[in-house]
Parts: C-alpha cells; structure tokens; sequence
C-alpha cells in the first residue's frame, strides 16, 4: 500500500464527521491493507463494535423471507400481517388443500360418467366448498401460534379476515378453474360464488365457538345435505336462479354482521376474554 490512514482520519471517521465519499475512500481502503485494519480496532469504541457486530449476527442468521412475503411487503401488506401470514406454514398447506380439493372435484364431475342432472348436483354440491376447506385449513395450519396469538391486542375480526383472504387467493382461482375445465359446466361456472361466500362466512362465525374440523365437517354435512334433498326432489336448478343466489348472497350479509359481533366480543378458537 503507498498509503495508510492517519490518525487524524481515523478520529473524524470514529466522530463521523468524515463525509461519505471520504468514508467510502477508507472503507475500501481497509478491504485490502491489513495494516489499517488493525489499526482500526483501536479507534472504535468497544461498546460501539459489541453493538456493530451483534446487528451484523442477527442480520446474517435472520431466516430469509419467501418470495410471497417478499411480494406481499412490496404490495404494502403490515409487518405484524406478515408475520401471521408467514408463520408454520400457514399459507402452503390451505393452498395445497384448495387445489388438490379442485383437482378431486373436477376427476368426480368430470370423469366419473356421471348424466347431466348427478353432474351438476355433484358439483354445486362440492364447488362450493373449496373456499370452506382452504380456510378452515388455514386455521389449523397456525395451531402453534394460537396460543401466542389468543392473548395479543390484535384485531381478531382483521385476524380472521386477513387468514380467509390469505386462503382465498389460490382457493377462488382453482375452484373456478373446474367450471371452466369440465365440458358443459359453462352455465354454472360461477354460480358457485354465492352459495361459497355465505358458507365461507359460516365456517368463520363457527370457528369462534369449536375447533377448525369440527366448523369444518358442520358446515360441509350441512351443504352436502341440503343439496342432497333437493336434487332428491328433482333437479338442482332451484339453487341457481336469481332468487336463490340473492338468498345466498343475503344470508352472507347476515353471516359478516354476526362474525363482526362475535370476533368484537370473543376471542377466536377459545371462548370468551
């Protein structure tokens, strides 16, 4: 090296009083000359370099964030959000769920050599209950942070909300790929939505009263019952008409006003505060 840093620099550096293109200058200037290096310990402050240090350890072992939450942060998305967002997984395992529940559901309907009529009830009957599945999953998924999560002043309606709309980002997607996939389901490729909405919002209004399987296996034999019954008195028109789709779509509204109180009042998955 043709020079090394004198104690007059390193006393403006350890001030910082240098400025930023003369810091960059010795910087770089210690990345190749040992001599200044080891003079340099004797400028910093031990407590400085203690403090240095343990922020550079904790930075290099700090588990890196997946290319979602990574997307999510970018989006805006809070940091206590991503947290519970990213946390035991909670967001792969609902999302495998909807999608192998969409996969199953288009093999039944589309090829189980099932007429028009078992076709479309076997459908309505299912459909439906993709969004149910992915979000009750996702409940389950953060069982090791419940307990974490019960006691924290933390909006339990946003909690809730924020785990279905996590869910139902791959699981809306994947259910309507089946109405789209399966010949001759045009006509209720959609038709769905409503019915799901309301039986969505069901299962979350349950799930602050009684585990995620049990809301789940309740809100499912409900469905699959009454679709059941009515294509055992004939066809299952009756639950695509305007008239029925309103019903459900008021019933949803019904359903989201009784979550509000009951997340305003309770907290989820335990009883009451």
């Amino acid at each position: 090296m043709s020079w090394h840093v004198d104690d007059r620099v390193w006393e403006a550096y350890a001030d910082g009083r240098l400025d930023p293109a003369a810091e960059a200058s010795v910087e770089t200037h210690l990345t190749g000359c040992a001599d200044c290096r080891a003079a340099a310990r004797g400028y910093a402050p031990a407590a400085t370099a203690a403090t240095v240090w343990t922020g550079v350890r904790e930075t290099i072992t700090a588990p890196a964030p997946s290319a979602l939450v990574r997307l999510l942060r970018r989006l805006g998305v809070r940091g206590d959000d991503l947290v519970l967002l990213s946390a035991g997984d909670s967001l792969l395992v609902p999302w495998a769920a909807a999608v192998g529940f969409a996969i199953a559901c288009v093999c039944l309907v589309g090829f189980a050599g099932l007429g028009p009529v078992n076709q479309d009830a076997v459908f309505l009957a299912m459909a439906p209950l993709a969004p149910v599945l992915a979000v009750v999953v996702s409940y389950d998924a953060l069982d090791p942070i419940r307990e974490v999560s019960a006691p924290t002043p933390y909006s339990k309606l946003r909690l809730a909300l924020l785990r279905a709309a996590a869910s139902l980002v791959v699981a809306l997607p994947a259910t309507a790929a089946i109405g789209l996939l399966i010949p001759g389901m045009d006509d209720l490729a959609f038709i769905w939505l409503a019915p799901s909405l309301g039986l969505t919002l069901g299962a979350l209004v349950l799930l602050t009263w009684w585990e995620a399987p049990v809301a789940g296996a309740m809100v499912a034999s409900l469905w699959v019952g009454a679709v059941v019954v009515v294509r055992a008195n004939g066809t299952v028109d009756v639950l695509t008409v305007p008239v029925a789709q309103a019903a459900f779509a008021a019933a949803g509204v019904v359903l989201a006003a009784a979550l509000f109180l009951r997340t305003s009042t309770l907290r989820l998955q335990g009883g009451e505060q």
